[in-house]
């Protein structure tokens, strides 16, 4: 009788031992995001928002037998729309652009997970310190950079934020991760994550495995044991219809689509973010002068504070020359704490400087992203959704009542004024200067997609035809999804032809003109539309074109049509 007190404070002791466990809550936590993937949520719309589509072009084209880099061009690596297709198929309601964006926890929570348990029992409080921005950058599809003054989830950045918190979770590895076979397949694994999602993630991250080599942090041996495993999971892959192969031929055609001069993009990165560059440049200098005012001789040079953090700010450089919206130097994060357990035993001085430096390098980071969401989120009852039918999951997006008011009278203008908007795109101009950022662009778009597969039913069943493959001249291409139908192979998703168009080939041709339609969308005419066109005009020839409303023509191959008698 007297035990069951001692039985009782036992489990109670040991249950506040588990919650106050990190890794606990690294499993709570993702547990919670699975449930509510289940869950038909409406999110409010946000700048951009149609990049999220193309999640469902590439699951679309995946379970039709495609394989991404070999069957149809992409603009990154295939890892997030293999697991983008297995989470539809799990979640057949999820949302889409939270599936999207939390897909790469799938590689993510497993590596993070490694870290925290060996780092909990050291210092509880530094492996917290580590979580808490892992989920806030995971789960939040939102950029530092603001794109629209309305609250919203940003469609834009979704490969760019996967790779930046792929390299938060490599660079929290290479800092408190023991130097050992556990680091090595670490390594290899975060690595092997990062270049099938993005190679600039790839190649920054190689820069930070460079300089952990150099700082004594991982040894030569267990760099070679690392890229072995990477290389073996490589050569597997490749198996998979020489997937990589055809990989790398994407990277080469995307680089040599962008040659642009390097100089304007160091400008415009340093620019957009100055405010963190000149934080992390200060602190730079303020432990370079700790350094040298406390002697710390001992210390490996490239394992020295400011050393980490020219290395960092370096590649978060280096990364945004290349991208457009994401969660940027989010990976000083591990590095600050790292170097918060060295100066906390230093005197007051000397750590008083460093917190107050490192609060103004990351602070700002988490705040931006933090607050954006949760203005989102705070205002999302307030927004009116989409009066669609046919979006299966893209209709699970809202916006401002007044905004939809705007929406709802743009198809009747932009047809109206067809020949303005095209007078502009014939000069490379677009509607407005941000057309794509404008959340009643992106809410017309998916209001006239749910108009098009209405008239295009209506279409089939009056002229007794089923068209087997499909494809649309426009960036973002869903509707085979939609209306689950076979996607045109071996053309580029995310058509964009300033950046991802490749050289036009034979086998592309003939691909385009076995499609039995293609969708053409004028409202509003863009250049970008116009150059998809002309891009595709050859393989297009000789089809019949039947406009399906004001704003959409429908390009039936030849024979598609019954033969009318005599």
């Amino acid at each position: 009788m007297n035990s069951s007190p001692s039985l009782s404070a036992k489990s109670g002791t040991r249950a506040g031992s588990i919650a106050a466990s990190p890794v606990f809550w690294l499993i709570a936590i993702s547990a919670v995001l699975l449930v509510l993937l289940t869950l038909p949520i409406v999110i409010p719309i946000g700048p951009m928002y149609w990049d999220s589509y193309i999640y469902f072009d590439a699951a679309q084209r995946i379970w039709n037998g495609q394989v991404p880099d070999v069957d149809f061009l992409t603009p990154v690596g295939p890892l997030g729309y293999y697991i983008f297709a297995w989470g539809l198929e799990l979640f057949p309601r999820a949302q889409g652009l939270l599936l999207a964006q939390w897909s790469v926890l799938v590689v993510a929570v497993p590596l993070m997970g490694v870290v925290l348990a060996d780092l909990a029992p050291r210092n509880r409080a530094l492996a917290f310190a580590l979580l808490v921005p892992f989920f806030v950058f995971g789960v939040s599809p939102i950029n530092v950079e603001t794109f629209h003054s309305y609250p919203g989830f940003d469609g834009v950045g979704i490969y760019n934020r996967q790779m930046v918190l792929l390299l938060y979770v490599l660079m929290s590895g290479l800092m408190f991760l023991p130097n050992g076979r556990k680091l090595a397949v670490f390594c290899a694994l975060t690595m092997l994550s990062l270049f099938l999602t993005k190679i600039t993630g790839f190649l920054v991250g190689g820069l930070f495995g460079i300089a952990a080599l150099l700082a004594g942090r991982i040894s030569l041996r267990n760099v070679v044991l690392a890229a072995i495993i990477a290389v073996l999971c490589l050569l597997a892959l490749e198996l998979n219809h020489h997937m990589i192969t055809g990989y790398l031929g994407d990277i080469r055609q995307l680089v040599a689509a962008n040659t642009g001069a390097l100089l304007p993009r160091f400008l415009t990165a340093i620019s957009i973010h100055l405010a963190t560059i000149l934080a992390a440049g200060v602190l730079f200098l303020a432990l370079v002068w700790i350094d040298v005012a406390r002697d710390t001789g001992k210390q490996r040079f490239f394992d020295r504070s400011p050393v980490w953090v020219a290395v960092v700010l370096a590649g978060g450089i280096i990364l945004e020359t290349q991208n457009t919206g994401s969660q940027e130097f989010i990976f000083l994060w591990p590095v600050l704490l790292m170097i918060w357990g060295r100066v906390r035993r230093m005197d007051n001085k000397a750590w008083l400087v460093f917190a107050a430096l490192a609060a103004f390098c990351v602070v700002p980071l988490f705040t931006a992203v933090a607050s954006k969401a949760l203005r989102a989120a705070i205002i999302a009852p307030t927004y009116v959704q989409l009066p669609a039918t046919e979006l299966k999951n893209m209709e699970q997006v809202s916006t401002k009542p007044v905004i939809m008011e705007r929406v709802l009278l743009l198809e009747d203008h932009y047809a109206r004024y067809d020949d303005t908007y095209k007078a502009l795109a014939e000069q490379g101009q677009m509607p407005s200067w941000q057309l794509y950022s404008e959340h009643d662009f992106q809410m017309f778009w998916l209001l006239s997609v749910d108009k098009v597969i209405k008239d295009l039913k209506a279409y089939e069943a009056a002229n007794g035809i089923h068209l087997q493959s499909l494809m649309t001249l426009d960036f973002t291409d869903p509707l085979p999804w939609l209306l689950d139908r076979k996607p045109t192979p071996y053309i580029q998703i995310a058509a964009d032809p300033d950046r991802t168009l490749p050289p036009i080939t034979d086998r592309i041709k003939a691909s385009v003109a076995a499609t039995d339609g293609v969708l053409r969308p004028h409202c509003p005419e863009t250049w970008a539309r116009l150059a998809l066109r002309k891009f595709y005009a050859e393989p297009l020839q000789g089809r019949t074109v039947v406009k399906l409303n004001p704003c959409w023509d429908l390009l039936l191959r030849p024979g598609i049509l019954p033969q009318k008698a005599g």
